[in-house]
């Protein structure tokens, strides 16, 4: 048989994903994997598997509700613009001259299943234990009426200063204030620099944010949560993610862009005095009272130092490779990933009480959290960044499913960024591998059975980009049985003209409609996704 040199390169790229995702799974899955592969080749590349697009209108599209999903789709979700919400408090119902229900229905008429929005704790919560739901609400009622799903962001970090963000929506006045007189409430790196995009898990249970604790502080607002929307749980919310960091990711805030460059090692962060406190503590705990301290800074480099540029992070003979390495690593990965289960806790308590009568959406709706993917120096021996951030990771251990034994404690979904990029196009001297690293996750969410759910790390209409995200799809669902629990596309285009308009969806909308489609239907064996 000739292969094309597409089915070469899908060859390529699916022994990889068969080597990185099923390493350590068993025969059964192997061969499984195996005949998809080969099933492939034998089965070209479809590229009509919707109506084509050439000369389709918004009206004219075949909506997806009524083809059959396929028992491996994947549903595909949008994520509304940062500040669909204003830092007002008011719901933005027009977006270039065209008015939000009309554009939730042209979603919903070429397939896409929902849309993902950010509840700003800074919106929400201006005044302590005041809290403003309704353009939260109001949003909902409109995604009914148009049929579409809700996943909600608790959005417990500051917009403004990571990639992507183009608004600013601070924390609330309030804790601002408490910092003013408090400033180790925030987490801070070796330079004393504080980081005011989330209150630092050090206090999650110090009362010293006018009179509550983090926790309390969390607790309070998921409760206020649940009891104002409460009648869309199930219906229209089957997702609830818990920001645990910044960008709402389960990290420290080791690479602030107003002070890292791409691809620099980064910053731990854990120079506040209550985390500080408990690494004394922990020290004394294995009796070294002389580990009671992060590393030095002469050790560890700065924000934009490359791993062999430092003693700690360097590849042969670093410190990160010692006892007293090990200790650190360990209690600065335990500490984030014990604020994780803290808030998933509490969470779990509050949405799923079977004590209270009204909590009869167990079942339909999920927590979940963002694991940061943190594709940079992957391939050094250290994985210096992720260390920074708080995943010890390296080529000699498992960094991440220790997180993922939490998420399994409360049936939580892991959503993984990055599920886009490809190590090609990632710049040679950096030791990008973002492949790798989704491999990574996905042999994680396998071991310990735990859902699993995609985002893209950065806005993108490319096609390749699409197939990797495809590629990622199959193989999970061929290797695991199930498909992944959902795609989350970033973002929402700004200006909505790019994807569509009054008569007319334009060829990048019909991209992203065809691509929506094929992972509706994808069955993960027999279909390849068309070259547009």
């Amino acid at each position: 048989m000739k292969l094309t040199t597409l089915h070469h390169q899908e060859l390529i790229r699916n022994f990889r994903w068969f080597y990185f995702c099923v390493r350590k799974t068993c025969v059964v899955c192997l061969l499984l994997l195996s005949c998809s592969i080969c099933w492939r080749l034998v089965i070209p590349a479809n590229p009509r598997v919707s109506v084509t697009h050439s000369q389709t209108t918004s009206k004219d599209a075949v909506p997806l509700n009524v083809l059959n999903y396929s028992s491996f789709g994947v549903p595909v979700y949008v994520m509304m613009p940062l500040s669909s919400v204003t830092v007002s408090g008011d719901l933005v119902e027009n977006y270039d001259g065209y008015d939000l229900q009309w554009i939730l229905k042209q979603w919903k008429r070429n397939g896409v299943y929902g849309l993902m929005v950010d509840v700003w704790f800074g919106v929400v919560e201006k005044k302590p234990k005041e809290y403003h739901w309704e353009p939260y609400i109001k949003l909902c009622q409109y995604l009914r009426e148009a049929g579409l799903k809700l996943q909600t962001v608790m959005s417990f970090h500051r917009c403004g200063g990571n990639v992507g963000d183009r608004c600013y929506i601070p924390l609330p006045q309030w804790v601002l204030d408490a910092a003013a007189n408090n400033s180790d409430i925030f987490f801070k790196d070796q330079e004393g620099n504080i980081d005011p995009e989330y209150i630092s898990w050090g206090v999650d249970t110090e009362p010293v944010i006018a009179g509550r604790s983090a926790m309390q502080i969390y607790s309070d607002f998921l409760t206020s949560f649940k009891d104002n929307l409460g009648e869309f749980l199930g219906d229209v919310i089957v997702q609830v993610q818990i920001g645990l960091g910044p960008a709402g990711e389960l990290r420290y805030p080791s690479y602030q862009l107003n002070r890292w460059t791409f691809c620099g090692v980064g910053e731990f962060q854990c120079y506040d005095r209550y985390l500080l406190s408990r690494l004394e503590q922990a020290a004394k705990e294995v009796q070294h009272p002389d580990w009671a301290h992060p590393p030095y800074p002469y050790d560890v480099g700065n924000y934009n130092s490359r791993p062999e540029q430092t003693l700690f992070f360097k590849e042969d003979g670093g410190i990160w490779n010692t006892q007293y390495g090990d200790f650190f690593l360990r209690w600065y990965s335990k500490e984030m990933i014990e604020h994780a289960d803290r808030i998933l806790g509490v969470a779990n308590d509050i949405m799923f009480n079977d004590k209270i009568p009204d909590s009869n959406w167990k079942g339909k709706v999920r927590l979940a959290i963002k694991i940061a993917g943190v594709h940079w120096n992957f391939r050094s021996k250290s994985h210096a960044s992720e260390l920074t951030a708080g995943y010890y990771n390296t080529r000699f251990r498992d960094g991440y499913t220790p997180i993922f034994q939490v998420l399994k404690k409360y049936d939580a979904t892991a959503v993984f960024t990055c599920t886009e990029m490809r190590d090609k196009n990632q710049p040679q001297d950096c030791n990008c591998s973002p492949e790798d690293l989704v491999g990574s996750i996905v042999r994680a969410s396998i071991a310990t059975n735990v859902s699993f759910a995609g985002e893209n790390a950065v806005s993108f209409y490319d096609v390749d980009s699409y197939r990797q995200i495809s590629l990622v799809a199959r193989s999970y669902s061929v290797v695991r049985g199930i498909p992944m629990e959902a795609m989350t596309y970033l973002r929402w285009p700004e200006p909505i003209t790019i994807f569509m308009g009054d008569n007319f969806i334009t060829p990048l909308g019909q991209k992203f409609f065809e691509f929506v489609r094929v992972m509706g239907t994808d069955d993960a064996v027999s279909h390849v996704i068309p070259v547009f």
